[in-house]
């Protein structure tokens, strides 16, 4: 090819069979079912571009086959190399320059390796493509179902696809997760700051009363009794008659005497000490 004007090779039918070699048939359905699966391969693993099949008014037909990436590649390299081999001899100087890939661009290119992308085709999406696509379609591959994952993760790459709804679905709901677990813990956050303020406010209510003289105590405790339901006055008589005490109703009658303290504050009863 490279030293024709045409941007594609073309093969008789018969000249390829004795390449191969294989037996030719005399059917043209025939010939396609026994050449086309190397044809879609060469054509998914991106050493041709496509291929097509021309009868040629005979049954010797023709098969053509426009390069693809892998060999542009290698026809570069080989370019390259014949021209330094020539060079060299005569003109030492700089080596081709070689690319400097970062340690993520690294990583990516032998996890597609491992896919079974070849290298040369994985640096080429590397320089070509958005890192966090690639990213992205190393995990969503595994939620294909490509026979030839390598063929496939490289044309979803360099074609845009969409990715596997059973990718999305995963995705959504990671999202929705990582976004359950930011709302309780902000929940938390804020349950943990009221408390505090809580705790804060009962600590100055408790050392304002502290600070009162004993008559207005005594005020303050007579108005929390007289205010408590009728459930709790009852249960407040029953303590004093049997000399006991009950946590739950001291809990009760506190929370009524700070209730009171506040209002007394508001109202300028009592004065802040």
């Amino acid at each position: 090819m490279r030293n024709k004007r045409e941007k594609f090779i073309c093969y008789r039918y018969s000249k390829l069979c004795q390449l191969l070699p294989v037996t030719p048939h005399k059917y043209i359905s025939l010939a396609k079912k026994q050449l086309d699966p190397g044809n879609n391969e060469l054509a998914d693993t991106v050493f041709i571009s496509k291929f097509d099949w021309s009868e040629n008014g005979n049954k010797d037909w023709l098969i053509y086959y426009w390069p693809g990436e892998r060999t542009k590649e290698e026809i570069k390299r080989a370019k390259i190399k014949s021209i330094n081999d020539q060079t060299e001899k005569y003109l030492p100087g700089p080596k081709e320059e070689v690319i400097k890939y970062s340690k993520e661009q690294i990583t990516l290119i032998d996890q597609l390796v491992k896919i079974n992308v070849s290298k040369v085709t994985a640096e080429n999406l590397i320089k070509n493509n958005d890192q966090e696509l690639i990213n992205k379609w190393i995990e969503a591959i595994n939620y294909s179902n490509a026979g030839d994952k390598a063929a496939y993760i490289v044309k979803a790459i360099r074609e845009n696809w969409q990715f596997p709804e059973e990718y999305l679905r995963g995705i959504k709901g990671e999202e929705q997760k990582e976004e359950r677990e930011k709302t309780e813990v902000i929940k938390i956050k804020l349950q943990e700051e009221e408390n505090k303020k809580r705790q804060e406010e009962i600590k100055k209510i408790e050392q304002i009363y502290n600070s009162l003289d004993p008559l207005e105590q005594e005020e303050i405790r007579i108005e929390t009794e007289n205010r408590l339901p009728e459930f709790w006055k009852e249960k407040l008589n029953k303590v004093r008659v049997k000399g006991t005490t009950s946590k739950l109703l001291e809990v009760v009658l506190e929370e009524k005497r700070r209730e009171i303290i506040k209002e007394w504050l508001d109202l300028e009863r009592i004065n802040k000490r």
